[in-house]
């Protein structure tokens, strides 16, 4: 490897320009007085001792007795391996009081709207800002080694539904953390959507020149879940479900409280759910307990709904959010099997 490539790699473990020039002179050299690493390190003369002044608080290099002195490279094997051991665990504490610190404060954008970032570290980092927020519903659009990584962050409690552009030949038991997975042969933006109240676009992904736009306006969150349910979603083969199995989950959703009742219904579960939202015929504020005794979907149409019955016997249709024709838009519908 040449000496630059060297310089390189040590600049990455943190060590100055001049640092990694004086380090691989003395490791290639052996033993130099302070004119001998200036010349072979191309170093400025005035620089040199500060420049050993440093290595050796790293503890990478020591110096003879006598005069003139000489100056010899630590073992690498040992010297270089301890410098960057205790170069992590500085900074591993420097980062816990930092966060200690900043624990107080909330960075959550206070303003609706669309805020933007470049690279594909943001977009992981942005990434995992949105799925943490998830409070009871996830659903993400994109690509596979995105889908590891939010199984690892998923919440238990969750709903989630992840469509995958990217699919393997067998879904790994990791994937199988989600309630439901599916693929798409056509790809399209990473979109990843919690309860809502945020939503996040990823563009270029694949490329490794990602933009990443989070949303926070609530009408350009509605329309990213439509796109999401009525054109991602639909287009998408289910290869994965466990839904007929889950026994309580919460939507904002009604396509995928739909999924989840009748996947129930058809295993021949008896299923209530809990429904806040609002009444369609006032906008009043409404919440009720009842056990689902219909539903019905057109997902050509985008629309569907659940027929609830209450315990004074009466029956009331329920909605998604922007319903008009049922009795009830419900902004929350928890599914529980009985």
């Amino acid at each position: 490897m040449s000496s630059n490539k060297l310089q390189e790699l040590l600049r990455k473990l943190g060590l100055t320009s001049y640092e990694a020039k004086a380090y691989v002179a003395l490791v290639s050299s052996g033993s130099l007085t302070a004119t001998e690493l200036a010349s072979k390190g191309e170093i400025p003369q005035p620089r040199v001792y500060d420049v050993v002044r440093s290595l050796m608080e790293k503890g990478l290099i020591a110096v003879s007795e006598g005069r003139p002195k000489k100056f010899t490279a630590l073992p690498p094997e040992i010297a270089l391996a301890n410098y960057v051991s205790r170069k992590h665990q500085q900074e591993e504490n420097a980062l816990r009081k930092v966060l200690r610190e900043f624990s107080s404060f909330n960075t959550e954008p206070k303003e609706p709207g669309v805020w933007a970032s470049a690279g594909n570290l943001s977009a992981l980092n942005m990434l995992e800002q949105t799925v943490n927020s998830a409070r009871y519903e996830l659903v993400f659009s994109g690509y596979y080694e995105l889908a590891l990584r939010i199984a690892d962050m998923l919440k238990e409690d969750v709903a989630t539904c992840v469509i995958l552009y990217d699919a393997p030949e067998s879904i790994p038991d990791k994937l199988k953390r989600f309630d439901e997975v599916r693929v798409r042969p056509t790809r399209a933006p990473v979109i990843t959507i919690p309860d809502l109240h945020r939503a996040l676009l990823i563009i270029g992904w694949e490329e490794k020149r990602a933009v990443s736009y989070l949303v926070t306006d609530e009408n350009l969150i509605r329309i990213l879940a439509a796109y999401y349910l009525g054109y991602i979603r639909s287009g998408s083969k289910l290869v994965f479900t466990r839904l007929d199995s889950i026994e309580r989950r919460s939507y904002v959703h009604i396509s995928r409280a739909l999924d989840h009742v009748k996947a129930l219904r058809q295993a021949g579960r008896k299923v209530v759910v809990h429904v806040k939202g609002r009444r369609t015929r006032d906008g009043s504020p409404v919440e009720f307990t009842g056990e689902v005794v219909g539903e019905f979907e057109n997902s050509y149409r985008g629309i569907g709904y659940i027929r609830v019955r209450l315990e004074d016997g009466s029956e009331i249709s329920v909605g998604g959010i922007g319903a008009h024709l049922e009795d009830v838009e419900a902004r929350k519908i928890e599914v529980v099997a009985l």
